[in-house]
């Protein structure tokens, strides 16, 4: 791919060493530069546009010129006439905008995309008697696998039926389908519905105990009644998955397909927020590196098996690590679950729920505090960050112990959701150095929409600790957004459009709201040396845009479109726009952005 031949370009030994101090005169000084002979001749230059850099020092400028993929200046038209030469290739942006390659720093890339998990896709709100003509439809068409899987149902579905008097979901599905192992995730990735044959298959009976961060839920009469909360679930999905020479074509295929959608979307950086090394995605993503085929830059957030035994769990995630500056896929974070999530009632609470306990009074821990603390000492000093999903009070709060207990320096871990933070632990973050990671990309988080929140919570409670955005931004915490794609929104616009529309947790202008989706998560990948913004030195991952964002209403915001998206200076998506050059990889019929082809 052209981008993998821009990279080996530079390490050819393209330096630009001795004229890069002239350059970053050149931002404050620019006329001088337009006179003086000692730029180089610029291999691209985009100019005429609104170029929004996220650098303090410059936030506009109308020229950007790189060379193999390096940015080598950044300021006026006029000045940039100095990079100029015979060979230069120049794009007249005509006004457009351009901001630097966005990042999501908590997407569910290769997962999202993936045809075998999703060969049954159920409607939330739908009587689970309903689906039964549905799934015994789509059982047949199941790639991959053995089992039948799909996902899309919620929670509320399976717990109202039971609470109305209906029938166990597990005879449900038996009648659906008796002759195979069944397992469907539910929308929020929380839990699954089985039936006989997938629990069979695991080995859960009447007398089989809830494994570490789950929940075998029972009829009546003690047998397991097919729903199983969080960590249980995974235990079947890690059967159905376990790799295969088709189900790895599918990893490949899914993660090919993925990258396109986001590189459609401006997104030229990820982490895939939970990276199943059981499953063969570190080996997707290693045969697309080795391929040429990564159109991103890419960190695996490693999943740590909550049933797994610690100490070899420990020593497999520490064998996998890889943080090469120079590559686009390094392994480098580690994804665990401190709690649940609330609908499920198993996020971690410090107080009771309100109503309606599933699993206990205050949820259930994954890893508790001193078993993450373990996590984080041995694979903190391997190097690892830890992206640590955190939903409940209490879970935020032993999350935070467990970091300050670790007093690695240097360290950039990050709480992911933060859904209920209790006042205390606000200026924790700050303090101990820990990035605050929200998803803003799906309609819960607006106001009035706490759905069963209220019920399960209480108001008081939401009113006092829920998506504290704002005050935590004000605390000076390094805040970061994502999607948590494909719970939320996968377009980056609309997640910075509900963080600007929360009334008083809003962050404060649309400025934050990219720094959130640029530098900031930049910062948590460790590139920000690299990418993140628009400044001499630094790749040329750049995203141009149909509109310009600071021009239209923030209600508006979740309508801007990505024209072109670049990566190392070279096209990813859209109408390349240097002439003579590969033509862009986004030739798949997906033009108009409508996932449901897939």
């Amino acid at each position: 791919m052209s981008a993998k031949n821009s990279r080996r370009d530079a390490a050819a030994g393209l330096s630009l060493g001795y004229w890069i101090p002239l350059m970053a005169a050149c931002l404050f000084i620019q006329g001088a530069c337009a006179e003086s002979s000692s730029a180089q001749p610029a291999d691209r230059i985009l100019e005429n546009g609104r170029i929004y850099t996220v650098d303090a020092g410059q936030p506009w400028a109308e020229a950007v010129a790189f060379s193999a993929g390096e940015i080598v200046f950044v300021g006026t038209d006029a000045a940039a006439q100095a990079w100029i030469g015979p060979h230069t290739q120049r794009f007249d942006l005509q006004g457009r905008t351009v901001i630097p390659g966005l990042h999501d720093s908590h997407i569910h890339l290769l997962e999202a995309f993936h045809q075998a998990q999703g060969t049954c896709w159920l409607s939330s709100g739908v009587d689970p008697e309903l689906w039964i003509p549905e799934l015994r439809f789509c059982a047949p068409q199941q790639v991959g696998t053995d089992w039948v899987l799909g996902v899309g149902h919620s929670i509320h579905d399976l717990v109202d039926h039971i609470e109305a008097g209906g029938r166990p979901p597990v005879e449900i599905l038996d009648q659906a389908i008796s002759d195979q192992p069944v397992v469907i995730l539910e929308e929020t990735s929380h839990s699954v519905w089985a039936n006989s044959m997938a629990l069979a298959a695991a080995g859960i009976d009447a007398s089989t105990p809830h494994p570490p961060g789950g929940w075998i839920m029972k009829d009546a009469s003690g047998q397991p009644n097919g729903v199983l909360l969080d960590g249980a679930g995974e235990i079947l999905l890690d059967m159905a998955l376990a790799p295969t020479p088709e189900l790895e074509a599918l990893n490949d295929e899914a993660l090919e397909f993925g990258l396109r959608q986001i590189a459609r979307r401006g997104i030229t950086s990820v982490v895939d927020a939970r990276a199943h090394w059981r499953r063969g995605y570190v080996e997707s993503y290693q045969r697309a590196e080795a391929r040429g085929d990564l159109t991103a830059r890419v960190v695996l957030s490693l999943w740590a098996y909550p049933y797994l035994d610690d100490t070899e769990q420990i020593a497999a995630l520490a064998a996998l690590y890889s943080n090469d500056p120079g590559s686009l896929l390094r392994a480098s974070q580690i994804k665990i679950y401190s709690d649940g999530e609330i609908n499920h009632r198993t996020a971690a609470l410090l107080e009771p729920y309100s109503c309606c306990p599933l699993v206990g009074p205050t949820g259930l821990s994954y890893f508790d505090q001193s078993r993450l603390s373990r996590y984080l000492d041995e694979l903190g000093a391997v190097g690892f960050d830890f992206h640590i999903h955190a939903i409940g009070d209490r879970g935020v709060h032993e999350s935070l112990n467990a970091i300050e207990s670790e007093q690695r320096p240097g360290a950039r871990h990050r709480l992911t959701h933060l859904e209920l933070i209790q006042p205390q632990d606000l200026p924790r973050f700050a303090g101990l150095g820990v990035l605050a990671d929200f998803q803003m990309s799906f309609d819960a988080v607006e106001p009035g929409h706490a759905f069963d929140l209220e019920l399960l919570l209480g108001a008081s409670r939401i009113e006092e600790r829920s998506w504290r955005l704002r005050s935590l931004f004000e605390t000076g915490a390094t805040i970061v957004l994502s999607s948590d794609y494909d719970v939320g929104e996968l377009s980056p616009f609309a997640g910075m459009k509900r963080a600007l529309t929360r009334g008083d947790q809003s962050l404060p202008s649309l400025d934050d709201a990219l720094r959130a989706y640029t530098i900031n998560a930049a910062f948590l990948m460790r590139q920000e040396d690299r990418v993140g913004s628009i400044e001499v030195g630094k790749r040329a991952d750049l995203v141009i845009l149909d509109r310009n964002p600071f021009q239209i209403p923030v209600q508006q915001l979740d309508q801007v479109q990505v024209d072109i998206t670049l990566l190392d200076g070279e096209t990813v998506f859209g109408p390349d726009p240097f002439p003579g050059q590969t033509a862009s990889i986004f030739h798949d019929g997906f033009e108009s952005g409508d996932l449901t082809a897939w």
